[in-house]
């Protein structure tokens, strides 16, 4: 006894759709299939990578497009000379010789800022203290 198997003819459309499924191709442009064309799949690893490579773009362009960080010769902060606390001596009484023609108020409270005195009424004789300059 021998068995022999015929294969039946297919239409050609059936026969067509599973080339295109065999080959990865879609039926349709519209399908929505997992080997549809045009569409990009990342995994966690790809996501991981994709987000590396922005942030170290990111990085370069900020590097690139900022400013040098370099010290100019300009100083920011106010001039200020020393003065040594005499006996009796208080901040109004400084603030009245530095500055005779400003408000003392101001003027206290500028050598109160460049000292960090937390009070200004503490002040002993023989202390060096920092006033402003005009």
């Amino acid at each position: 006894m021998s068995t022999s198997i015929t294969a039946l003819p297919r239409p050609r459309q059936a026969l067509a759709a599973r080339t295109q499924r065999a080959a990865g191709l879609s039926q349709s442009p519209t399908s929505k299939g997992p080997h549809s064309a045009g569409r990009v799949r990342l995994t966690r690893r790809g996501r991981l990578t994709v987000l590396l490579i922005f942030l170290a773009l990111a990085l370069a362009a900020f590097t690139f497009v900022g400013g040098p960080a370099a010290s100019t010769g300009t100083s920011h902060h106010s001039v200020a000379a020393t003065v040594v606390v005499q006996p009796g001596q208080t901040l109004w009484d400084i603030a009245r010789e530095v500055a005779p023609h400003a408000d003392p108020r101001v003027v206290v409270a500028q050598i109160t800022e460049l000292n960090d005195l937390s009070d200004p009424g503490a002040i002993r004789a023989g202390q060096p203290i920092y006033v402003p300059t005009p």
